[in-house]
């Protein structure tokens, strides 16, 4: 017991000054350039700093200090590394008496009393300050694998964070397919595939001991594998899914009676406008255009929404749709709630129940996302709202794979006037609401605050009738599952007209199909976007993350361009002569961010390529944005030229996908979001999240 106290203290007491030794070395390198993190784990860097001329991610890794802060930080720097050297003498030596009590395993540790930093590392092995004998500590991984019996309790769905791929005796716990049961009728509530266990990689793919000896009313409250996986743990399952069945499922109502809702990315058109869908529907197809992700917008002037609403509308009647047909365009942000109650009230007035709603657009623009939040609005059959599984919403494109679909409200003058009521009465907090976001954001500047938020009501409520979830999963052969089920043929809803849920065609010039979920998380906004300013030379090139890239070939000798992307995705400046040998070995790191991955899926990833030069003109004020060069789904660059001068831009993207140039901006005054110039710098600071008044 002395002997295990004496090494304990020896450990400690030649430590302890070491420690503060690496805490001070720690200190004087966040006080670098660039941060450790960089010149240790990214040697591209030190070998191409010279071609680089601004990254954002070595401009957010630099330890930002005035003058005065940083020799304060100088002088404390010193005091402490002085004040460890007067403690390190205190130190008194060992006697050779107690030197004659270490072992040959504590010999090891220490080496002519100096600590050995490779051996430190497993030091973990001991119970500090005391070492236990012959007792060695269990380590997390350890832990698990022992304890792996307990934890699997034999359910699939349950399972699945301790699921080993390597482990062929568990991976039957997980599902297998039985290839001689035919599939089943019923469709999956979260995507609308119809459930089957024949193949994994065909949509509503559910494990063969989940499938067996389920009727059609148990499979009712069921979901695919893959609905599954994307709602509880964010992880996409490939199918096998043609563009051509997607098309072939919205032919069926080219003949029918119907409202077309067409949802459009507000930060991705007119790349989330399929070109052929105004065929598909019809030249005589009544439309109601929705703008989604209006949240996520920032905003340049007070009167930002109409000129966003003018620039839609141009858009879509460049795509093929006719202006007679466009009965309204609305701008929401389904994921808020913001424009949705304004939504349903436009859907009453021009149709009413004349005929079917469908919810149509490109992957990933929000349509499942929209589709639940007006399945819990008065436009779904109050009836019906617990009745409906609700549909998966996931960044993953293309997860509804068939129509879902709820039963529409038949809006009464009687309804129309109490739900009139209603929203009259909630205007005033939504009007309360936006005024106190906006004091809330001058106050901490955070993008949190002025976002576009709505709520979604509900007039008429059913009365509750049963105390228990009745669509909670419970795959367990244990008991029975609570049925309670929509019934089509019941005569509440056989008359009724329906709102379906389409599955979104994949726009060719989209790029989301080519990233993996975690670089679409990187890629897509989370939040309210705020613009990045930089002040390009003639013959310098900007990219934006490993997606895009612009070039200003010719034109004044310096101009201001505003990128429009998520804050996630890095940028870098160089001169164009060097750009495509620079992105080549930058590909795959942190300055670049998004592709990563191995050096297989590098090598795989599409290259990119140029379209055709774009000549710009100044035509309008000195501050005022000409012009937006979109460069698919990585976002857009606003150009910002004065009147009567001219420039020349190229920009690239994978393959040549999604180069557009929009005329006019989006944002004409989003100059005047931006920030304080960077000392030394071609970037302007963050600034505000919109313009103040």
């Amino acid at each position: 017991m002395y002997r295990s106290v004496l090494k304990s203290n020896i450990f400690r007491s030649r430590l302890i000054p070491i420690a503060r030794h690496f805490q001070l070395n720690s200190i004087v390198q966040c006080n670098t350039i660039v941060s450790a993190k960089i010149s240790s784990s990214d040697e591209v860097y030190r070998e191409w700093k010279d071609k680089i001329v601004y990254s954002s991610f070595i401009e957010n890794s630099t330890l930002k200090l005035g003058y005065k802060q940083n020799k304060i930080m100088e002088s404390k720097l010193k005091e402490m590394q002085n004040r460890n050297i007067r403690k390190s003498c205190e130190i008194k030596p060992f006697s050779v008496a107690m030197k004659q009590l270490q072992t040959k395993e504590f010999n090891e540790l220490f080496d002519d009393g100096k600590i050995s930093l490779e051996n430190a590392e497993n030091a973990s092995v001991f119970h500090m300050p005391y070492k236990q004998i012959g007792l060695k500590v269990q380590k997390q991984d350890e832990l698990a694998d022992e304890n792996n019996d307990k934890l699997f309790t034999g359910e699939w769905m349950s399972d699945y964070e301790y699921y080993d791929e390597h482990d062929q005796d568990a991976r039957s716990l997980y599902g297998t397919p039985d290839r001689t049961i035919p599939s089943a009728k019923v469709p999956c509530g979260g995507c609308g595939a119809l459930l089957h266990c024949i193949e994994p990689n065909i949509p509503g793919y559910l494990p063969s001991e989940l499938f067996k000896g389920k009727s059609n009313e148990q499979l009712l409250t069921t979901i695919c594998q893959r609905c599954h996986f994307l709602k509880n743990y964010n992880v996409a399952i490939n199918v096998t899914v043609s563009a051509d069945d997607y098309i072939e499922m919205l032919s069926t109502m080219k003949t029918e009676k119907a409202l077309a809702i067409l949802l459009v990315d507000i930060l991705d058109f007119p790349c989330s406008i399929w070109p052929g869908l105004a065929e598909i529907l019809g030249p005589q197809r009544p439309i109601i255009v929705v703008g989604n992700k209006i949240d996520l917008l920032p905003q340049d002037s007070s009167g930002y929404l109409e000129n966003v609403r003018h620039c839609l509308t141009k858009s879509i009647i460049e795509s093929g749709f006719s202006r007679n047909n466009i009965k309204n365009v609305a701008l929401v942000s389904a994921s808020t709630g913001y424009g949705v109650e304004e939504l349903i009230t436009k859907i009453h007035n021009v149709w009413g129940t004349r005929g079917d709603v469908y919810l149509v657009g490109c992957t990933n623009v929000g349509k499942s996302t929209l589709f639940n939040a007006l399945l819990r609005s008065d436009l779904c059959k109050v009836q019906a709202t617990d009745l409906i599984q609700r549909a998966t919403a996931s960044p993953w494109p293309g997860t509804t794979i068939r129509m879902l679909k709820f039963p529409i409200m038949r809006p009464s003058d009687y309804r129309l006037y109490l739900r009139t009521n209603r929203l009259k009465q909630e205007q005033y907090i939504q009007r309360a609401n936006q005024r106190l976001r906006r004091e809330q954001s001058k106050a901490s500047k955070d993008v949190k605050h002025p976002t576009l938020l709505g709520h979604i009501g509900r007039t008429f409520v059913r009365e509750q009738e049963e105390a228990f979830d009745h669509f909670s999963l419970r795959q367990s052969s244990g008991g029975p599952t609570p049925i309670l089920t929509l019934n089509e043929k019941n005569e509440k809803y056989i008359n009724s007209k329906w709102c379906y849920d389409t599955p979104g065609v994949v726009q060719p010039d989209q790029i989301l199909d080519l990233l993996t979920t975690e670089e679409i998380l990187l890629t897509i906004p989370k939040q309210m976007i705020r613009p990045r300013v930089y002040l390009l030379k003639k013959g310098m090139t900007l990219f934006v993350g490993g997606l895009g890239r612009i070039d200003f070939l010719d034109g004044p000798d310096f101009i201001r361009l505003i990128l429009y992307a998520s804050h996630t995705l890095p940028t870098v400046i160089c001169n164009t002569s060097d750009a495509c040998t620079l992105y080549k070995a930058l590909l795959g790191t942190q300055l670049l961010g998004v592709p990563f991955g191995t050096a297989v899926r590098l090598a795989k990833f599409p290259s990119l390529e140029s379209g055709p030069n774009i000549l710009v003109h100044g035509t309008l004020e000195k501050h005022t944005t000409v012009v937006d060069i979109l460069l698919s789904s990585a976002g857009w660059v606003g150009v910002n030229l004065p009147k009567h001068d001219e420039a020349i831009f190229r920009a690239w993207t994978p393959s040549k996908r999604g180069i557009y140039v929009r005329q006019p901006a989006l944002l004409p005054n989003g100059l005047a979001l931006r920030g304080k110039r960077i000392r030394g710098s071609l970037a302007y600071r963050l600034g505000e999240v919109f313009k103040p008044r």
